[in-house]
């Protein structure tokens, strides 16, 4: 990408990356709280529409402030020029009061501010997880109760046929905490990017299987001496989520609790201990000694701005194939045109590569979505903040404004729904319109986070190329989702000793797989490695886990 935005896929997923590590914060303890049971939305209602409805223009009847939690990424400050927040309230009568926290220490600011009473009401940015450990202390909305009045979320569930994996989203108390942002057609947001031009000509093409790649990145050593073939820049995190699902386990920014299995009736089990962790850690580990996969690129801090340095890498033709999203392949191809020239190289970003768990991919699953202050359900106009909210969202009206701008204005739509870029407005993050003046992201505030978290497969595919909406179909044609990850919620006791458990696994997992992939630690010390697994509480975590997976079955 260019990808110094917040809007960039890039930086989102490593947010996302920062982010979900779900129990890392489980002891936090937050200040207020309000009884679900004690509110009557009706008798709170100034401000709100009488009969709002699915795809309607919501518009306050009286002015409303809302604040909110706005994560600041480095090369893309808000800034006075901004018009974004204007023509929400425009639309609206909706005044968004920003409450800024820095991108690289989002995640511990958010929980402070929420320890302390003192967030904002709107809280952004939330993915699955990251709600748990605010649910005990009433910190935050339980949002199952009121989604009667949201009724763009409900339709939308509906109709793009995700009800089931909402109801995943339940804490033990069976309400859920958080809202996420919906996808109608779910592609791994990351995957591999490929040089196809280099690839097809050492005979191999694009790649279907990691055998495949390992084949091509040896024929690409052996033509480019001086090469590292493979990078993941996003410090070993993505190539190993993405990789991981195709040998038949979760790993990296996908690791999350760590449990895996539980759909065929039998118990979880953590996936660092089972055999098709150690395999996939073995065929990365292979790559690093055969000198394919750059050692650097797992190693060295991402700050959110992109994939490292791994764009100069592939400028330099020093690397042919990365991690990355359709975002982070405008940002090598921005790169390659200052060296190469545009139209003398050809890049893709490929489906996940099958692997000895077959074609696929993880679980259908949903992007960043929000949270609510539950001091926001004394507010006279709770209400209206919920169907506001809901309009925000979840309406694809709005949905298209807050990626293009003002339709007439920064963008046009042809006949048949086409959108373009009126011709002195840019979108420099995905590299439209480049030599235009105003650029909607960093001069207008559009095309940021809030941009990306409800999105058709038409919205998604109208701002990326068309090697993006390939890629969607091999995905759609070729790959199969994995299950949805077994519920198993935990009630605030267990939840207490989650977060003394789950924190020293994951940091010994991660700590571990790097040194073995490395080549550090010998493959025959894995044994050792389990062992530190066990001393550091992971039979009883384990336990913990299935034992609450056991009730979640048993109360279905």
């Amino acid at each position: 990408m260019t990808l110094p935005s917040p809007s960039s896929p890039t930086s989102r997923r490593t947010f996302v990356g920062l982010s979900a590590a779900t129990f890392a914060s489980l002891g936090l303890s937050s200040c207020g709280g309000s009884d679900a049971d004690e509110v009557d939305v009706a008798t709170q209602d100034a401000g709100s529409m009488d009969s709002y409805e699915a795809d309607q223009q919501f518009t306050a009847t009286e002015p409303i402030k809302l604040s909110i939690l706005w994560t600041d990424w480095p090369d893309s400050p808000v800034t006075g020029t901004w018009e974004i927040f204007d023509h929400i309230k425009e639309l609206t009568n909706v005044e968004l009061e920003l409450v800024h926290v820095p991108f690289s220490d989002s995640v511990e600011k958010r929980s402070l501010l929420i320890s302390a009473g003192d967030a904002p009401s709107l809280i952004p940015l939330i993915y699955r997880g990251d709600e748990t450990p605010f649910v005990s202390s009433g910190a935050i909305l339980p949002m199952s109760d009121y989604i009667e009045h949201m009724p763009n979320f409900r339709k939308y569930v509906e109709e793009w046929d995700i009800s089931e994996m909402i109801d995943n989203l339940r804490q033990a108390d069976g309400k859920y905490y958080m809202l996420p942002g919906l996808q109608e057609v779910w592609v791994p947001s990351f995957s591999l990017i490929i040089r196809k031009d280099v690839w097809e000509d050492v005979g191999i093409g694009i790649p279907g299987t990691w055998d495949e790649v390992h084949e091509g990145l040896q024929a690409i050593k052996e033509k480019h001496p001086g090469a590292i073939p493979l990078a993941d820049g996003f410090e070993g995190q993505s190539l190993i989520n993405y990789g991981g699902y195709a040998f038949g386990t979760r790993a990296g920014w996908g690791f999350g609790d760590g449990m895996i299995g539980g759909h065929d009736g039998g118990p979880l089990e953590y996936a660092a201990t089972t055999e098709e962790y150690r395999g996939m850690v073995e065929y990365y580990r292979a790559l690093v000694a055969e000198g394919l996969l750059d050692p650097e690129s797992l190693t060295d801090s991402n700050d959110g701005s992109g994939a490292g340095g791994i764009a100069e890498k592939f400028a330099a033709e020093t690397c042919f194939a990365a991690s990355g999203s359709s975002g982070t392949a405008i940002e090598f191809a921005q790169a390659l045109d200052s060296t190469l020239g545009r139209g003398n190289y050809e890049l893709q970003l490929i489906p996940p590569p099958a692997g000895p768990a077959g074609s696929i991919m993880g679980p259908r699953n949903f992007w960043h979505g929000f949270m609510l202050n539950s001091q926001i359900a004394s507010s006279e106009n709770f209400l209206a903040i919920l169907q506001f909210l809901d309009w925000l969202y979840f309406n694809p009206d709005a949905r298209e404004m807050l990626r293009w701008g003002i339709e007439g204005e920064t963008y046009t739509k042809n006949s048949d729904g086409a959108i373009e870029l009126t011709d002195d407005h840019s979108l420099t993050s995905f590299d439209l319109n480049t030599d235009a003046e105003t650029d909607l992201l960093e001069d207008l505030g559009f095309s940021t986070f809030l941009a990306e978290a409800t999105e058709s497969r038409s919205l998604k595919e109208s701002y990326n190329s068309k090697s993006f909406a390939e890629y969607v179909d091999g995905v759609v044609e070729n790959l199969e989702s994995m299950p949805p990850w077994a519920p198993a919620p935990l009630d605030e006791g267990e939840l207490e000793q989650a977060s003394l458990m789950a924190t020293p696994l994951k940091d010994t997992v991660d700590t571990n797989t790097l040194r073995f992939i490395l080549g550090e630690l010998d493959m025959n010390e894995w044994g050792t490695f389990l062992d530190e697994l066990e001393s550091s509480g992971l039979s009883a975590y384990v336990d913990l886990i299935n034992s609450a997976r056991e009730r979640f079955e048993s109360d279905s």
